[in-house]
């Protein structure tokens, strides 16, 4: 019997007013493969197997518009659309086949405190074409979440999309759909907006030779290196394009169910630091802002996917 739930982090869906110069940094400096451009929609890939990791459109204001998450076939799509309508969450109708490059099967939803998301099965996933850089992403890693209301989201997510929560820190809920430590976060903030897009990397060299590239393309590092405690993930933070708060990250730590759940006391640091190595004091007060800067767009879920 096919098990109800998400499996899976895919893309996230950006919306830029510059489309030209969101290309060509996503591209070039950030290093992903561009593999469609339909109707004005562009869909980089990473070199992992997922068809597109990215979509890039234009938009009267920039910012998220919808993260996609992945199930294992149809019948865990459907069966997904149906709790979440017993949920009373608005979606953007039946799941259906997609007519857009890399296909698959899914619909669009919005959660409990007005973020977008989709979930999509059955995508044309396979092995990337070659060529692409042995220092480029290879996945999205995960998207982090503020939350206002963090104890109604967190249900959400774990009784009606099936994540499970591996560590609770004072700021943040760490939670996963797979054997990755984390998919999604979820922050414990005032408002319901973006904190940050993070996308892995195969390795640490490749992290820090990619500090250096992007501070070669004017976009120092707005904290770190570092590796942090919870997914003990060894990271880089940046202010891309329009001020999307970015990540490069490496190393995330794979859990299974024997994982010990972490809470608060657990992830404590010495005075004077925010992560595990303490090489930088902790984030600029230029990433912090724009981690609150990015609201999902109310009617991003029905965007045609």
């Amino acid at each position: 019997m096919t098990e109800a739930r998400v499996t899976l982090l895919r893309s996230v869906d950006v919306g830029v007013t510059d489309l030209a110069q969101a290309r060509r940094f996503y591209s070039e400096v950030w290093l992903l493969t561009e593999v469609a451009e339909d109707d004005g929609v562009v869909r980089l890939a990473g070199t992992g197997p997922i068809h597109h990791v990215l979509t890039l459109r234009e938009s009267p204001r920039p910012g998220v518009l919808r993260v996609e998450l992945g199930a294992s076939d149809a019948a865990a799509v459907d069966a997904l659309h149906r709790r979440i309508m017993e949920a009373g969450r608005p979606v953007s109708g039946p799941p259906a086949r997609l007519a857009r490059p890399g296909g698959g099967y899914g619909f669009s939803f919005q959660d409990p405190e007005g973020r977008n998301f989709s979930i999509v099965a059955e995508a044309a996933d396979g092995d990337r074409p070659g060529g692409a850089s042995p220092l480029a992403p290879v996945k999205l890693s995960h998207v982090n979440l503020n939350s206002a209301d963090n104890e109604t989201s967190f249900a959400f997510m774990r009784d009606v999309l099936g994540f499970r929560l591996s560590d609770q820190t004072s700021k943040f809920r760490f939670i996963r759909c797979n054997a990755d430590h984390h998919s999604l976060v979820l922050g414990f903030n005032e408002e319901a907006t973006l904190n940050h897009i993070a996308f892995e990397l195969p390795d640490l060299e490749a992290l820090m030779l990619g500090i250096g590239r992007m501070r070669d393309h004017g976009y120092p590092s707005e904290w770190g290196p570092g590796r942090h405690g919870p997914g003990n993930n060894a990271f880089a933070y940046f202010v891309g394009p329009e001020e999307l708060p970015l990540e490069y990250t490496a190393e995330m730590m794979q859990v299974d169910d024997g994982y010990p759940v972490g809470m608060p006391e657990r992830w404590t640091w010495p005075k004077g630091r925010v992560d595990h190595w303490g090489l930088t004091p902790g984030p600029s007060a230029r990433v912090v802002r724009t981690q609150r800067l990015f609201r999902f767009p109310p009617e991003g879920y029905r965007l045609a996917l």
